[in-house]
């Protein structure tokens, strides 16, 4: 998206709201790839840890709620070490918490795919969301749909359209991962647009605190509890998403957030390749086929729409 659209952060790129250096060298280049390549990675382990959680008799809501409380306390952690605020004006706070909700339905509507299909072809699915959120962002007036964004858009569908082609994959499961790719879309652009002048690397520490909140009464509600067993799941889960929105910003702050979104279409490479070693999944043709033209067309959606600093994108 143009920049004017996606920017969240105010008047400038950097993890805190200080202007990033994307010229000072290229130690500081290598460093600001690695960390946009690690928290890639530690977003594609996000559907192995649930698949295991899930062996161990896990429930998707309270797994999601252990999952974001411990995520929330180690960014809670990380910003008091660094003596970094966690101060809001109210209004931004309520948004903030509010967007959490937001989160935590699109991670929910993931995580029960993830329950009904293999984990390499609802991520696959789910990363599609970038398609979803060029067209919302186009239908309201965002920004317009140029002719690098049709052929990206081209080549994201029909690659979704061939894991749904896909024999013995519930379609249901399917239709659940592009429920959360849709719903990931729509909370980016809220969040465009309610939190254009706050620091993203706050923000996300407040709606991991709302998604933690928004679960945890529906667990109580539901009644579900977390088995001892998938703790370790559960716990690789949080520290996951943690390291993933610590990287996502340091990496921002070192090599800008285009670049940085470049690097993040590792994700779902990532999370076909650990689905294969370790929860052996088959990677068939179509897998194949539909990974290489979504993963294609993540990077000119990115670039075309210079991204600007804002919440992490994974599910």
């Amino acid at each position: 998206m143009s920049g004017r659209a996606q920017r969240i952060d105010g008047p400038s790129d950097g993890a805190d709201g200080e202007t990033s250096d994307t010229s000072s060298g290229e130690p500081r280049d290598l460093s600001g790839l690695a960390f946009a390549a690690t928290a890639a990675i530690a977003f594609g382990t996000l559907a192995i840890s649930a698949k295991l959680a899930y062996e161990r008799g896990a429930h998707p809501i309270p797994l999601l709620a252990t999952r974001f409380g411990i995520t929330a306390l180690i960014l809670f952690a990380f910003r008091i070490a660094g003596r970094r605020s966690l101060r809001l004006p109210r209004r931004d706070l309520v948004v903030s918490l509010g967007l959490g909700f937001g989160y935590a339905c699109e991670s929910l509507l993931f995580f029960l795919a993830l329950e009904r299909a293999p984990a390499s072809a609802v991520s696959l699915v789910f990363y599609s969301f970038p398609l979803w959120t060029n067209l919302m962002a186009a239908a309201f007036r965002l920004e317009r749909i140029r002719a690098p964004n049709m052929i990206a858009l081209s080549l994201g569908s029909i690659g979704v359209a061939l894991i749904f082609s896909i024999e013995g994959i519930p379609t249901t499961a399917l239709l659940l991962a592009l429920g959360s790719a849709v719903a990931v879309a729509v909370y980016l652009l809220a969040a465009q647009v309610a939190l254009r002048t706050v620091r993203p690397a706050v923000a996300a520490v407040w709606t991991a605190v709302g998604a933690t909140i928004t679960l945890s009464i529906a667990g109580l509600a539901s009644g579900h509890g977390l088995p001892g067993e998938a703790i370790p799941a559960a716990g690789a889960l949080g520290v996951a998403t943690a390291i993933a929105f610590i990287c996502f910003y340091e990496a921002i702050g070192r090599i800008g957030s285009s670049r940085t979104s470049v690097a993040s279409m590792l994700e779902p490479v990532a999370t076909v390749a650990l689905a294969f070693i370790i929860l052996n999944e088959a990677i068939t043709g179509r897998v194949g086929i539909g990974a290489v033209l979504i993963v294609a067309a993540l990077p000119v959606l990115a670039l075309a729409r210079g991204r600007s600093a804002g919440a992490p994108e994974g599910p």
